[in-house]
Formats: C-alpha cells, structure tokens, sequence
C-alpha cells in the first residue's frame, strides 16, 4: 500500500511541475519576453533607434506594451516605454513614423484607438512624450496651408 501511495504521489507531483512549468513559460511569452520589431538608423549611420514590443497584446483587445531604445554605436542613450491602444493589435512596424533631426529623433506612434502619441528622444538623453491632437500633427508634417488656416481661425475666435 505505501509503494502505491509513493508511485501516485511521484505522478502527481511530477503532473504539477509539468503545469507549473507550463504555466510560467505562458507568463513569460504573454507578459515579459522582448521581441525586437523594427530597426531605424539616422542618416549618419551614427544612431540607431530600436522598436521593441514587451509581452503580446492583452487578451483579447487590450493594450500592447512597447519600448523605444535610442542607442549611439554600442552604447544605449535612452529608452522609452509606451502602451498601444489598437483594438488588440501587435506592436508592428507600421505603428511608428520616425524622423531623424540634428539633436533629436522624433517618434509618432499610431494606434486605432488612441491619439497620436509622439516621443522626443534627444542625443544627450532627455526625451520628451506627449499625445498630438490634429493641429499638432499637421505642424509636424509641416502642412503650411493648413496651419495659416488655423491661425486665421483662432485670431478670429479671440
């Protein structure tokens, strides 16, 4: 009777390592593991800025978290977390729009169902994070018609 009470406790405690490695493994991939997605270099070749998504999306439409990394060579500048709001969507390479300037890259990230989110990461390791409503946005791509609208606009309403 004790050699059977052995062997079933064997099985069983062995059944329980088994989901319990199972179940981590899970945690990890769902919550923790780092994939990197896209890769942007400045035009000098000096800098380059790394996509990474945290973990997978929550399930089934939640947020996905993300990491922005600006490295010079080697060596890691700064780096700058972000929750994507996109009905259940990955952090994809088609949710960012990089633009290198001379002291700055600057990030807009794109979600269905959130604002636009843009994030300064300067070479000297300061960053800057604010959503863009669509006047902001159209300043950034520089649509000068539209922004001599909007002043027009607002002198008129003041």
């Amino acid at each position: 009777m004790k050699k059977i009470m052995k062997v079933i406790l064997g099985v069983v405690s062995v059944v329980l390592i088994i989901i319990v490695v199972f179940w981590v493994s899970i945690v990890y991939v769902s919550d923790y593991k780092i994939t990197t997605v896209d890769i942007s270099v400045s035009p000098d070749e000096t800098y380059e800025l790394v996509l990474q998504a945290v973990g997978e999306a929550d399930f089934p439409f939640g947020s996905a978290s993300g990491r922005l990394i600006l490295y010079e060579g080697e060596s890691k500048i700064s780096k700058a977390d972000f929750e994507l709001f996109d009905d259940g969507g990955c952090i994809r390479s088609s949710i960012w729009e990089v633009t290198w300037h001379e002291d700055c890259v600057k990030v807009i990230l794109s979600g269905d169902e959130q604002l636009d989110e843009q994030i300064i990461l300067y070479f000297n390791g300061r960053k800057e994070v604010k959503q863009l409503t669509d006047k902001e946005e159209r300043i950034e791509v520089g649509d000068v018609d539209e922004i001599q609208r909007d002043k027009s606009t607002d002198s008129l309403c003041r």
